[in-house]
């Protein structure tokens, strides 16, 4: 190619005409493209913004059920003791009133949040132990009926409170839903572990069907350890 030839070339490349077609076109039509470049400015602050503002109020929520959490694991002062232990309380009923208190606060606030079901989680869980049965399966409904974390832990309390009412069908039905879809948090071995521990004086045969599936090498030692333990009290 001669050196005229090749000029000829650099004038009519592609790729020139193209930058200089968007630099014509940037020029004649230069308050249009800054109106869409503040346009697309203010769509990713918005955005980061808004994933700012997501990740601050998760944040409060989760101090907020750290803070409630501490007070469950607060100590209660020894009796008789001459000091009182930094964040103890005086006395168990105190501490409870405390508890109820922190973790309502932080359902009244957050409810239906991951923080707010972990909160009414522990609630139920305390009026569980004070034998407040419509108040527990009141905190314990939603946390069941939630796709969370803490589902399938809700729905073994409420499990146990219904077999202590005699709702051993709807106790069942709790259970049998985390056997058939197992979490992070209960496997399917251990629900079925429960779920045979439920049986057991009700309805042995079940008791027996479950604790011999359960048998087997690939079993941990705790499920092992739980079916001998089950075996043993449905031969006496």
């Amino acid at each position: 190619m001669t050196r005229h030839e090749l000029k000829e070339q650099l004038q009519h490349d592609h790729f020139t005409d193209a930058v200089s077609d968007v630099v014509s076109y940037a020029l004649s039509n230069r308050d249009v493209l800054i109106r869409w470049i503040v346009i697309a400015v203010v769509v990713l602050a918005l955005g980061g913004g808004a994933f700012w503002f997501s990740s601050y109020r998760r944040s409060v929520r989760q101090q907020a059920l750290d803070a409630a959490l501490r007070v469950i694991e607060s100590p209660v002062a020894e009796p008789g003791s001459p000091r009182q232990l930094p964040n103890s309380y005086p006395n168990e009923q105190a501490k409870r009133q405390a508890e109820i208190k922190a973790l309502s606060e932080v359902v009244a606030k957050y409810g239906g949040s991951r923080e707010g079901l972990i909160a009414q989680y522990y609630l139920g869980t305390i009026k569980v132990q004070m034998n407040d049965a419509k108040g527990a399966e009141a905190d314990l409904r939603p946390v069941a009926d939630s796709d969370g974390k803490f589902s399938a832990l809700a729905k073994i309390a409420l499990a146990q409170l219904y077999a202590g009412e005699n709702r051993v069908p709807d106790a069942r039905k709790l259970l049998q839903s985390i056997v058939d879809k197992p979490t992070d948090l209960v496997s399917k071995a251990q629900a079925d572990i429960i779920l045979a521990q439920l049986d057991l004086t009700t309805n042995p045969q079940e008791t027996k069907k479950i604790l011999q599936s359960l048998r087997g090498p690939t079993q941990g030692a705790a499920v092992t350890r739980a079916v001998d333990q089950l075996s043993g009290q449905l031969t006496r």
